[in-house]
């Protein structure tokens, strides 16, 4: 569950073990910790000293958003038992360990895109076989490009820096293919030409920026929780002010996170064009239709989702369990990283 404060003027404090916002008009609502998973700042907002050390205490960050993009978040400080799983995250970079995550972050992505794509072709086969067989041949061609990636499964390659390139590029053409098949599936209102990250120019854009940059804090979360450095990716390249791990580990959850609210909400109108307004050279979502779709976003990363065993568990606790799994792999205490594939 999420806090989110969207009036201006509002105050942030702390009372007892919990946290409560007042209103300029001096409403006040108080909010326990438990299953507070972070805070979301979306307008002028005071906070006070207190609220913030208890909300660090507890393993709760806080998001910062402003004119519907986020841009900073205030994260607790993760000090305890980490120095082992760092020194291995680090060592790892120049040894196979590096190549089988970067790997195995790559598959992940192609497989939910393509899942995706069959999923929404199977939606469509009776109505519009046409446009169903469109996009099952995209998913064709992603399974293709990921048959690929077995050619680094082999033994031998000794760091990622000789591959990266290699599978930066397969990754991009899946990626070229996948946002084909979504533009097909958006509604004509909504015009679509492709991923455009910055700025976002088109409505669909705006949406996917806005929901990734939030997918990006609650991953953050996961792998600062778990004592990783969030800075030391595989498959991104190092760069000042890039968590190059967070980019690697979002790569698994785009699809199941924000891709499928998109398309849900503009497929059942919950969103029109007269929702968005140019700013500068970007596109942004009005005020109210981005609290909506905030409140669709948050309701899909706390909703449960099928995972091992057939077990449904929250897409917050899965995101959780994989930076985990990332861990023993590291440490020595399993034997590969299996990305997280979304089952319908």
């Amino acid at each position: 569950m999420s806090l989110v404060i969207d009036e201006h003027g509002a105050r942030l404090g702390k009372k007892g073990r919990s946290v409560y916002v007042r209103t300029p008009e001096g409403r006040m609502v108080t909010r326990s910790l438990y299953n507070l998973a972070e805070v979301i700042i979306t307008s002028n907002c005071s906070i006070s000293s207190q609220a913030l050390e208890l909300l660090a205490q507890n393993g709760i960050p806080v998001v910062l958003v402003k004119r519907g993009v986020p841009y900073a978040t205030i994260h607790p400080f993760f000090n305890h038992g980490t120095v082992h799983t760092r020194r291995e995250q680090l060592a790892a970079y120049w040894d196979e360990r590096g190549v089988h995550l970067a790997v195995a972050f790559v598959r992940g992505g192609m497989r939910n895109r393509r899942l995706m794509l069959e999923y929404y072709a199977r939606n469509r086969a009776e109505r519009d076989p046409d446009k169903a067989d469109a996009l099952n041949e995209r998913a064709r061609m992603i399974r293709e490009i990921e048959a690929a990636l077995s050619a680094f499964d082999e033994p031998g390659i000794s760091a990622v820096d000789s591959i990266r390139a290699e599978l930066m590029g397969l990754e991009a053409q899946a990626a070229r293919i996948y946002f084909s098949g979504l533009k097909l599936i958006i509604p004509p209102a909504f015009e679509f030409d492709g991923r455009e990250k910055r700025p976002p120019k088109d409505p669909v854009n705006a949406l996917l920026s806005y929901g990734y940059t939030l997918l990006y804090s609650r991953v953050l979360t996961a792998i600062a929780a778990c004592g990783l450095e969030p800075f030391a990716g595989f498959l991104h390249a190092d760069r000042s002010g890039k968590p190059s791990l967070v980019l690697d580990l979002v790569e698994e959850f785009r699809q199941v996170a924000v891709d499928r609210t998109v398309l849900r909400m503009l497929g059942h109108r919950m969103l029109s064009p007269e929702d968005f307004v140019e700013e500068g050279s970007r596109v942004i979502i009005r005020d109210g239709p981005r609290r909506e779709f905030l409140a669709e976003l948050l309701g899909g990363f706390g909703g449960n989702v099928r995972h091992t065993a057939g077990k449904s568990v929250p897409l917050v606790q899965v995101m959780m369990q994989q930076a985990r799994m990332l861990v023993r792999f590291l440490i020595g205490k399993e034997r590969e990283y299996r990305p997280y594939v979304f089952r319908w």
